[in-house]
């Protein structure tokens, strides 16, 4: 199953602003391929604090349990998508 993942934070919750949390998000980014979790593209726009993360697993809950550490850093939008030919 293929995923968009939208992540999206405020000025205010930016891990440019709590640098004791930067790591902990990029481990977490980093390691999505231990849930079985591929991620095929990352995206970003540092002016909205959004994050996008094209992935594939092969169910909602190995994103959950693959998300699950940093779910309360931001809010989190996963949308199932199907590649066009």
């Amino acid at each position: 199953m293929l995923f968009v993942i939208q992540h999206t934070h405020d000025y205010s919750t930016c891990q440019t602003h709590h640098p004791d949390l930067a790591p902990l998000f990029r481990d977490t980014i980093a390691n999505l391929g231990n849930h079985g979790v591929t991620v095929h593209a990352q995206y970003s726009n540092r002016l909205e604090h959004t994050l996008f993360i094209i992935c594939e697993a092969d169910d909602f809950d190995a994103l959950d349990a693959a998300f699950d550490p940093i779910l309360e850093l931001g809010n989190y939008k996963a949308t199932r998508v199907k590649k066009r030919d």
